[in-house]
């Protein structure tokens, strides 16, 4: 059995790229499961971490989990990006 540990596993992407990939082709589902049909959109960067390897942002909305890569461009929905406003990561 393998285990993984900080040489190993050198960004958190590595375990958690394609949940990014996913929410992001996936995006108008999950936020209609979250509750949240209408909604807008807003292009928006989450900074990195100068000497983190926590690479990848989790954003919980009633139940259903979001996951974004940091230091990219992308298009995410207002209410997402206001959760990461208030939890101080934007």
């Amino acid at each position: 059995m393998a285990i993984n540990t900080s040489k190993t596993l050198e960004r958190t992407s590595t375990v958690l790229g394609a949940k990014c990939e996913e929410t992001e082709k996936n995006m108008p589902a999950l936020m209609a499961e979250a509750g949240c049909s209408a909604y807008d959109c807003v292009t928006t960067s989450i900074p990195m971490i100068p000497g983190s390897r926590d690479d990848v942002v989790f954003v919980g909305l009633n139940g259903v989990r979001f996951y974004f890569m940091r230091g990219r461009t992308i298009s995410m929905p207002e209410p997402l990006l206001e959760i990461l406003k208030n939890t101080g990561v934007v």
